[in-house]
């Protein structure tokens, strides 16, 4: 009796594994079949894995991006999986003092996620930061030519409504933590 158990539920995973449905990075959430995987299948990611370094406004601004596969449970009654990056970054000021590190974070905890890729081959991302009042905003980075070398980073905050229990609740917006840059060019190191 055991191993009839054991046979029907290798074959019910074999049967789960063949109803997945593989698309493309550039698939959008919302056309998503049940059992989707959205896979980097033409390899577009690795190219943007790694440390990523860069200056701006007296700044040095690092971050580390990486590939990985993630189950995403948000509809919860379509989950599915998907290639993503994850990332992580420091920033330093001009005397190397840390201002903002979370280069420690396991992955699954990381402030910025992957969201999709565009056919021009710009990159979306999420930063949500818990430990800043749920401070969130769009990152979309791009390569600025064909060697892969140097990467454009663009960060736009999103509006954040602070209720009294947040530490930089009614402070005017220059006193207000900005833990990424706006704009600027990354070097991979």
């Amino acid at each position: 009796m055991k191993k009839i158990s054991i046979l029907i539920f290798a074959i019910s995973l074999l049967y789960c594994k063949a109803q997945e449905q593989t698309l493309p990075l550039t698939t959008m959430n919302n056309e998503l079949p049940l059992n989707a995987y959205i896979k980097d299948t033409e390899n577009q990611l690795p190219a943007f894995e790694g440390t990523w370094k860069g200056k701006v406004n007296d700044k040095t601004f690092t971050i580390v991006l990486k590939k990985a596969k993630y189950y995403d449970t948000l509809s919860q009654s379509n989950p599915f999986y998907k290639d993503l990056l994850w990332g992580k970054f420091q920033v330093k000021d001009s005397n190397d003092k840390i201002l903002f590190d979370n280069l420690s974070l396991q992955d699954n905890y990381s402030k910025i996620q992957g969201r999709r890729i565009y056919p021009s081959g710009k990159y979306e991302l999420i930063y949500l930061d818990p430990d800043l009042c749920n401070k969130v905003g769009l990152i979309m980075i791009g390569f600025t030519d064909d060697s892969k070398k140097e990467l454009k980073f663009r960060y736009k905050d999103y509006p954040q409504n602070l209720d009294s229990s947040c530490f930089y609740y009614g402070k005017p917006a220059e006193q207000q933590p900005e833990p990424l840059p706006k704009e600027i060019i990354l070097t991979k190191q």
